[in-house]
């Protein structure tokens, strides 16, 4: 039930950063929510972007924030603080929005407002000094340093059982997924998507990046596609295990949108469990996503990832999904 459908809206405070070392340069994003008659952070938020500009860095920890508003209550009232004029005012309305990748950030966002409003909620900015923006600001430098957070803390002083961490705890609870036995459907999959780099020189890097995040053990699976195939033999022969490669993983079914046979080898790998590493394409990758985030059709395309890039899916017993990150690619840098 919303917020909106019990009376009086419940408030929350998006607080989001973002930066980059260079500009364009190594970039990530901070958010989180927190509850204001409290002062207590209710979801905290990071991920690495790749490289990629200040203004694109901001837009996606605004995005993030309130992708989390509508996770907790869509009916909120809300109010987003950053130290970003830019977005502010552009958000706004007060100024024009001229760059293609800003206008269709901005776009996404409002979409996400009128999603809230649509709920019984509502969405205000706010511009606040950097010095008052410190908490975002330190997820975002997480970021930067290429570490993903998304903490949800279910009650006061206590963390979600089913909610991801900073990157060393995800590598955890990967690594250990990967040496604990499961039975069919007895446990959760922690599915890290690889998508398929364009050159093979970019491959023991793929792998160093892997074995640092899964242990020993983990299946391999992947496309039949050459470079795919080339892929995920050396994963199984760093992680001391088999590939096995099939043209279900290649993402090259008819039709657009999500491919159906990599949706089919997924929901697959849910019913078993376990840790996987999945080689596929981008169109592969963003199958899976676009599952988990139920994607509308006509925004398939619209997650970026690149060439050698991971991300990571979490599936639990009770069927519930999260992203843990995408697009990750400081190892190839």
């Amino acid at each position: 039930m919303s917020a909106a459908s019990r009376g009086a809206a419940r408030r929350l405070v998006v607080e989001a950063d973002g930066g980059s070392r260079g500009n364009p340069g190594v970039a990530g994003y901070g958010a989180l929510v927190r509850d204001p008659s409290t002062g207590r952070i209710l979801v905290e938020l990071a991920e690495p972007l790749g490289t990629a500009s200040n203004n694109v860095a901001e837009y996606s920890g605004l995005l993030a924030g309130l992708r989390a508003v509508l996770d907790i209550d869509a009916g909120a009232s809300v109010r987003v603080k950053m130290d970003s004029k830019l977005v502010v005012e552009q958000m706004s309305g007060r100024w024009k929005i001229k760059h293609e990748d800003m206008r269709r950030l901005a776009l996404e966002a409002r979409e996400l407002c009128t999603e809230i409003s649509r709920a019984g909620g509502s969405v205000d900015f706010e511009w606040i000094p950097r010095e008052k923006n410190k908490d975002a600001d330190a997820l975002s430098n997480d970021a930067m340093d290429g570490r993903s957070v998304h903490r949800v803390l279910a009650a006061e002083g206590a963390e979600a059982a089913t909610a991801g961490s900073e990157a060393a705890s995800a590598t955890a609870s990967l690594a250990a997924a990967a040496t604990t036995p499961t039975s069919s459907g007895a446990g959760p999959l922690r599915l890290l998507l690889v998508q398929a780099p364009l050159e093979a020189a970019a491959t023991p890097r793929i792998v160093a990046a892997v074995r640092r995040l899964v242990g020993p053990g983990a299946r391999v699976v992947g496309s039949d596609e050459l470079l795919a195939t080339h892929v995920a033999a050396d994963l199984a022969s760093a992680l001391e295990v088999d590939a096995s490669t099939s043209r279900q993983w290649s993402g090259e079914a008819p039709g657009e949108g999500a491919d159906e046979r990599v949706l089919t080898a997924y929901r697959s790998l849910v019913t078993d469990g376990g840790t996987v590493v999945a080689v596929t394409s981008r169109r592969g990758v963003l199958s899976v996503l676009s599952d988990v985030l139920a994607t509308p059709a006509d925004r398939f395309w619209a997650v970026a990832t690149a060439p050698g890039s991971l991300s990571a899916v979490e599936v639990w017993e009770d069927g519930s999904a999260s992203v843990a990150f995408t697009n990750r690619t400081d190892h190839l840098a």
